[in-house]
Order: structure tokens, then sequence, then C-alpha cells
């Protein structure tokens, strides 16, 4: 049987229909009322999902409700979730997976909006009880309802995420929701794959209510039948959008006039086109069908306006679903479902991860404060440690700066600021240390100094807590030599900024345990990172990779290259910020250093530039010290470009000096190359995981699909070819490496075999 009662607290309602995932109950005894209750639970699954088998079983439902309203025999009919933490997570991707042509998936959006249409006209009010995670075409079910209902549980998000897939909302999101929230405040949700909480739901005008999330689902019935009247006569019941940024009070006073309105979808397409650069359709296309739509606030369309407008989505959906941008999309979808299953160890190997409760960081500079800043974040409780107070006060006041960014874009509250900035407890000594679970080390970027602090770590902390090592480039197995237990530590090398980049590298040392991987491994995922373990290696992957790229745009600076021609070039192929940007954005002598180190290991192929040398040499550290290839004001804000930085380098600049085609080729041909070496190497176990490090920690175009499904679309022996003749014009770093040779004599690819 569908549907625990675990869902109603103390009620006991009356079973009177079942299937396999949906289970009717009538709570008319219990409330004096003709109140029912429809639950939606997939057996043996942790989700609720749209899939095929649940979209055959709706029918039915309906036929059986509808009847059940014909003979009034239903006052209102509530939504549940049989999930915890889940109402509907959305459609099953799967489905997606199998669409052939467009034709296929216009049809298969049309069955959709014929579903969801039957739900919206049936003779009761529906009211969806969110109490979880309420995506995509589960937010669509809610939007078709009545009313929507939200638990204050943090696990309790609504909205509208397609675009991230490459596609636009395909059961009717994009008609639905504008009625509901408003033209600009819809726009805003759907371009930016918003999800709100219970609280903003509401002053976004898409929930009716939020509730306590202790006995939701009871309090839930309770408010149905306190509105039931106001929900059988069609009483809007929700409060105006009060989101504010384009929507509130100013986009719904400008949506009531077609110059307001053209106003907004101008505005809108203005701000997607200055952020897709032209590589994402879907933004773009869900614009379009919301303004052919017409659809004004407040107003549901029903039969042929409904039918055409749906009809119009649809087509969107359909041409979209089969691009090549939304397969690689989806396709990240996947990857990153994949670590949340995982548990970061090779297949058939178990161990039992600790949960972390309380953490401890050790130094208070940037990576360290920032670390500390992300376990305040999620609430856990964090003892940052440095030798001074002057550092912990700059890393304290790190933290709260970017708690006070998420106050003012009212992400948290002001009770919530203050409660985040508590669990940062700044001490100049171990003290306490005894209670923590795991232990994070981010302090100077020194072997000998490392080793010293973790051996004298080990002495105050438990024999079951973790230790990790915040590197970029130092060896986790030398380190390991300095410890009496080097089977609990790893390496966590986070990405900067921290709160803002989504990769962890984990590093397995030489004697690192199942245990202690798997213990980082999920600890990245519950601060709400996506983690790879990765060999302990010269570089470990990014950095390996992500060094030849901006070596070789150096190169080509030096070669006469201009620096705006170069950041131009990967910005249009997709990069989140060209390759010289990049360097200064790592720090100049940040990105000499790893450079030096990968030389040191790998020889001639890895030989850096001098050009960054220089610089350090002159006092140009980058963004930090608002010297670098560009300069930065004291914010940090890149200003203006200036051209002195020439005279600096000892560059001459031309034009047209190396063609645009080159300039990519040798910027993305050289880390394909690597990246073959490095799977050869067992550095990172697939294909995939280079090509998820890749996007997550170095922002390579997703819509690419990464870096080495972007090869394949290229193919081996072209890349060879092309290797080859690089290598005769400028050298050994160009020669292709013996895994890429043999995968073109084989005519495969990374991921085709």
């Amino acid at each position: 049987m569908s549907g625990s009662f675990r869902c109603y607290d103390s009620l006991m309602p009356t079973q009177i229909h079942s299937t396999p995932h949906f289970t009717l109950f009538d709570h008319s005894d219990e409330l004096n009322a003709k109140i029912h209750t429809l639950v939606f639970d997939t057996p043996n699954e942790k989700v609720n999902k749209l899939s095929k088998k649940v979209v055959e079983e709706f029918p039915p439902i309906l036929d059986r409700l509808e009847a059940l309203g014909k003979d009034g025999k239903i006052d209102a009919l509530v939504l549940v979730s049989g999930k915890t933490g889940n109402f509907i997570a959305g459609a099953d991707i799967e489905m997606f997976v199998q669409l052939k042509t467009a034709e296929e998936a216009v049809q298969l959006s049309s069955s959709g909006h014929q579903l969801f249409a039957r739900w919206e006209d049936l003779p009761f009010p529906t009211i969806a009880a969110v109490d979880g995670a309420c995506l995509g075409g589960g937010c669509e079910l809610a939007l078709a309802s009545s009313a929507i209902v939200m638990s204050n549980d943090s696990a309790a998000r609504i909205g509208l995420p397609e675009v991230m897939l490459g596609i636009v909302p395909g059961t009717g999101g994009c008609i639905r929701l504008p009625q509901k929230v408003g033209l600009a405040t819809a726009l805003e949700l759907i371009l930016q794959s918003k999800t709100l909480n219970g609280d903003r739901a509401v002053r976004a005008g898409l929930a009716e209510v939020c509730l306590p999330k202790q006995e939701f689902q009871t309090s839930a019935l309770r408010w149905v039948k306190t509105n039931l009247k106001a929900l059988k006569e069609g009483q809007r019941l929700a409060k105006e959008p009060k989101l504010g940024g384009s929507g509130g009070l100013f986009g719904g006073m400008m949506e009531k006039t077609p110059m307001g309105r053209a106003l907004i979808f101008s505005q809108a397409k203005k701000g997607v086109l200055s952020k897709i650069k032209g590589h994402y359709p879907a933004p773009l296309e869900a614009i379009d069908v919301i303004h052919d739509a017409g659809v004004c606030y407040g107003e549901r369309l029903r039969g042929k306006a409904r039918d055409q407008a749906m009809a119009r989505e649809a087509q969107a959906f359909g041409k979209l679903a089969v691009t090549e941008v939304s397969r690689n999309l989806v396709r990240l979808f996947f990857l990153t479902e994949g670590v949340k299953k995982s548990k970061g160890l090779p297949a058939g190997k178990t161990a039992e991860a600790h949960k972390v409760k309380t953490a401890g960081v050790l130094g208070a500079g940037v990576m360290g404060g920032g670390i500390a800043q992300l376990l305040a974040d999620k609430n856990i409780e964090a003892r940052m440690k440095d030798l001074n107070a002057n550092a912990l006060t700059l890393g304290v006041q790190a933290a709260a700066g970017i708690f006070k960014k998420n106050l003012q874009r009212k992400k948290i509250n002001r009770r919530e600021f203050q409660q985040k900035l508590n669990h940062i407890a700044p001490v100049l000594d171990f003290g306490g240390f005894l209670s923590t679970d795991a232990v994070i080390e981010a302090i100077v970027e020194n072997l000998d100094v490392k080793k010293k602090v973790l051996a004298e770590l080990e002495g105050y902390v438990r024999p079951d807590c973790v230790l990790a090592s915040n590197t970029s480039s130092l060896s986790i197995s030398k380190m390991q030599e300095a410890l009496k237990h080097p089977e609990r530590f790893v390496g966590m090398h986070f990405f900067n900024p921290v709160h803002k980049m989504p990769l962890v590298e984990v590093i397995r040392g030489d004697k690192s345990s199942d245990e202690a991987v798997s213990t980082i491994f999920q600890f990245s995922k519950q601060l709400g990172k996506t983690p790879i373990v990765v060999k302990d290696a010269p570089g470990f992957l990014v950095n390996r990779l992500l060094m030849p790229y901006c070596n070789e745009a150096a190169n080509m600076l030096a070669e006469g290259v201009p620096i705006e021609d170069l950041d131009r070039v990967m910005l249009a192929f997709g990069m989140p910020m060209g390759p010289i940007e990049l360097i200064d954005e790592v720090g100049i002598d940040v990105g000499a250093k790893v450079a030096h180190i990968l030389h040191d290991a790998f020889g001639e192929r890895m030989q850096p530039s001098a050009l960054n040398d220089k610089l350090v040499k002159e006092g140009y550290l980058g963004k930090k010290n608002g010297k670098g290839f560009y300069p930065y004001d004291a914010k940090q804000r890149r200003q203006e470009f200036d051209p002195k930085i020439y005279e600096v380098l000892g560059v001459s600049p031309k034009r047209g000096a190396v063609s645009d085609d080159e300039i990519r080729e040798r910027c993305v041909l050289i880390m394909i190359n690597e990246a073959s070496r490095c799977l050869a190497e067992g550095v990172v176990a697939s294909a995939a995981e280079v090509d998820l490090g890749m996007i997550m920690g170095t922002g390579f175009p997703p819509f690419r699909g990464g870096l080495l499904r972007y090869a394949d679309t290229i193919g081996a022996q072209t890349i060879v070819k092309q290797l080859s003749e690089y290598a005769k014009r400028l050298g050994a770093r160009f020669a292709p490496a013996d895994p890429l040779v043999v995968m073109a004599q084989e005519s495969r690819g990374f991921y085709k075999a």
C-alpha cells in the first residue's frame, strides 16, 4: 500500500482507493468536512518523480476523482507526499534521454499538459501541501492546483529550474507561474532557476501560507478546512508578490500596461543576452513563450486560450529537448546525481563514514576564513585557530561579510545571520579541539610547516577525528609521514572563493583509509559541494589541467597576442573568464609557484612562461593586491585595461599575431592532451570525473559537456593531427600523449568504445 500514516501525524483517515504510487484517504469523519488527501509515494524510491509509470497511473486516478466530485463527495483534495524531505523532485529525466526527435518531445509535453489541465479542472479545490523539494514538474503540478501550502522546513523548496537542463518548463510552468506571481517575478524565477523556501514563496505570491514543519500535514488540512469557503469560491488567498528586484510592486505596476510589459520583456532579454553569450537557447525561448502566451497576473487561462498557450510551450520544449546543449546539460545532471549517491569509494568497497557535527579549521587566511564561513553556513560548529588575534579578527570579518551579502539578498534573516556567525569560534590554541569530528588545515602552502602543525594537532584530537589538508599542490602522502596515524589523513582541496566554487578534490594519500576518504567525501557533500576523489599526484587533477591552459595563454602573450584577444576568444568559447583574468583571480604568485612544481614533476612539457615570474618580481600579484595583468580597485573590481602592462612585461602586442582559431586550439588541446595522461595514470577513475572536475572547478562550459565530452566531438584522430602540427612548430609541450595516440589508432573516444 502506498502512502504511510506517518504523513498525517495524529489523524487517522479512511483509505478509499490505492494504486502503486497513490493512495486516496477520506478525512470527513475527523474534520467534519468532505476533505480528502491524495498521497504520492513512489515505492522503493527516496524521492517522488513524475515517471512514465506515474504518468500512466494518473488518468485512472483523475477518473476516480472526477466521479467523486460529480457525486458531491469531495469538497477539497490535498495532495501530499509520503516521502520525508521530498514532495515531487520533478519529471524523471530518463524520459528526456529517450527522446529521439522534437516531435516526440512535443508529444511528451502535450501529454503532461492534458493531465495537468484535468487536475486544474477538477470540480473542487485542490491544494498542494509541500513539505520538501517541489521542483520542475512537481512545481508545475502545484501551480495547476488551487492553492499551495508550504512547510517552513529548510528542505521545502519550490521552483522551476528547467533552463539549467537546457529546456523550458514543459507542463505549464511558463503559463501558470506568471498567472500566480506576476510577469516580472515569474521571469526572475524561471530565467535564474531560482528555488524558494516557504517564507520566500509566500512573499513571492507563489504559496498561500507557510506552516510549521511540526505536524505540517495536520496543520495543512486544518488550514484547508478554515479556508474551505474561500477555496470553493475560487478566491485568491496568496499575498501580493513582494520579492523585490525585477518583481514586486514595481513589476506589478509595470505589467498592467502594454508599454510596461514590453519594457519588462526587453529588460529580461537584455539581461539574458549578457549572460548566455549565444550559448544557451533555453532562457530566450522561455521569454518568448511567456510573451506569446499573453498571460496576466491573477487570471487563469481556460479552454481554447489555455490550449493555445500550452501548445506554444510544448513546441518550445520539443525544439530544445533534443539539442546538443540540452543533452550535455542533462549528462551533467546525471554526473552530479551520481556524486550524490556515491560514497567516494571504488566499486565493491565499503566503509563507514563519520558524520561531522563539529569541525576545526587551522588558519584564518583567505582559505581558512572561507572554510570556516562555509561550515558555519551549514550550521556546523567551527573552531578557527590561528597564531595571532589580528588574523582571527580578519577571518571572522571576512565570514561576516559573506553573511551580510546573504542578508542583503534576503537569503537569510537577521536572526539567522547572527546564529550562523556564532557558529565560528576564533581561538589561539587547541583548546576544544578534542570535541571536533574533523579538522581542516588551511595554513601557508609550505610542506615542512604543514607537517609540523599536523604532527602537533594529533595530540589534541580524538582518535576517530579525521584530518584533512586544504592544499593546492603539496603531496598528501609526504604530509602523512609526520603523523602517527596517517590512515585518518586525506587532502581536501577547496577552490577560491570557497563559498562560490562547487568543487572539492578529495585526495587519497598512500596510507589514507577508505573510512577517512569516505568521511571527507560525504562531509564535502554535507557542505553543499561536489567532491571527486583524486590520486595524490602533482597538481592533482584541476590544477594539472588548468596550468597548461594558463601557461599557453602566457606563451601566446609573449609572442605578441594582445591580452584582450586571449580573454575574448576563450570567453566566446564559453569559459567564465579569460585565461589572463583567471591568472589574476588565482594570484600571479600562486600560479607561478604551482607552475614550477608541475615543471619539476613533469619536465619540459610544463616549462612555465617567464612572464609570471617577471610580474611577481615587479610586485604584480593579481587581483588580491590590485596589480595584475588588469588593474583592480580597492574592492577588487576590475578596472579599464591599462596598456602600460606591456612595458612591464617587455612585450609588443600585435593584432592578428595569432588567429582566433589558433588561440582556442592551443588553449584547449593542451588540456585534452594532459587529461588523457591523467586518465592513464589513474589520477581520477573516469572521463566523467575529469569533466565534472573541470566544469565544477574551472567553469569549463557546461553546454559543451565537459573537456573530454568536447574532445569526443572533435575526435581523437583530429586532435592528434592538430597537436602534431603544433608540436612541429612550437615544441614538445604539444607532442600527442601516448594514450591519445592509441585512442586515435583505435578510432575511439574518451566516452565511446
